[in-house]
């Protein structure tokens, strides 16, 4: 494959992912919060984190996802409860809504385009083993 080819390739697959198959507006649209917020909630479903560690994860700076679980607290889908090792520090869980409206965000999310839909368990395996998928 040559690089335009590969730039070619490279190009559609990203507009296939960004443009024609955009989850981010379904699950804002679905949880009625921005995409950032569900993001944050569907990183909580393997368990409590620090905004330390959800900045970390999400690429973000503490102060600013500290603004968001700070709404999510808000709106009862998040809580904080105290670091049992360290007093200074608040480790945020999921409340019940907060996992039953994460888990609805991370399906609409998760959902292949319909393109992936005809491609064969067969593609799908070389798919995953050209692009290092565990």
């Amino acid at each position: 494959m040559t690089d335009s080819e590969a730039a070619l390739v490279w190009r559609e697959m990203r507009a296939l992912m960004l443009e024609k198959h955009d989850t981010r507006r379904a699950v804002a649209d679905a949880t009625g919060m921005s995409f950032l917020r569900a993001k944050l909630l569907t990183k909580l479903l393997t368990g409590d984190r620090t905004v330390t560690e959800l900045a970390e994860i999400l690429a973000s700076d503490a102060p600013y996802i500290s603004l968001n679980v700070r709404e999510l607290e808000k709106r009862d889908l998040v809580m904080r409860t105290e670091d049992p090792d360290d007093r200074r520090r608040r480790i945020i869980g999921l409340t019940d809504a907060g996992r039953r409206l994460a888990a609805k965000a991370r399906a609409i999310a998760d959902a292949p385009p319909p393109e992936f839909t005809t491609v064969s368990d067969e593609d799908l395996a070389h798919l995953r083993r050209i692009l290092q998928l565990p």
